[in-house]
């Protein structure tokens, strides 16, 4: 959660978006984790799992990108940092192509 919180931040005001989509979770527990390593990005609850139903997650962590028009355009399974430089230039020439 904090290297896509530093993402999060290296990307401010750009168009890009991080959602956290926490599965089957208690509500109040994850305001705590919110709270606890200071999140800024949007955090929603998957109550029933509809969303992740959607995108056949069947383990987690689970990080999609999908594009300014919808689509998926990638995937990763597991723990990753996504603050990296690797990473930020991906996202920064999949942000050129959109």
């Amino acid at each position: 959660m904090p290297s896509l919180e530093n993402l999060h931040q290296s990307f401010s005001g750009k168009q890009f978006v991080i959602l956290g989509i926490d599965i089957q979770e208690n509500r109040d527990l994850v305001l705590r984790q919110v709270q606890q390593y200071g999140l800024s990005y949007e955090n929603l609850l998957d109550e029933n799992s509809e969303v992740s139903n959607l995108y056949g997650v069947r383990s987690t962590p689970a990080k999609f990108i999908i594009d300014t028009n919808g689509y998926l355009v990638g995937a990763a399974l597991g723990y990753r940092e996504w603050d990296n430089e690797e990473m930020k230039l991906l996202i920064k020439k999949l942000m050129e192509a959109g």
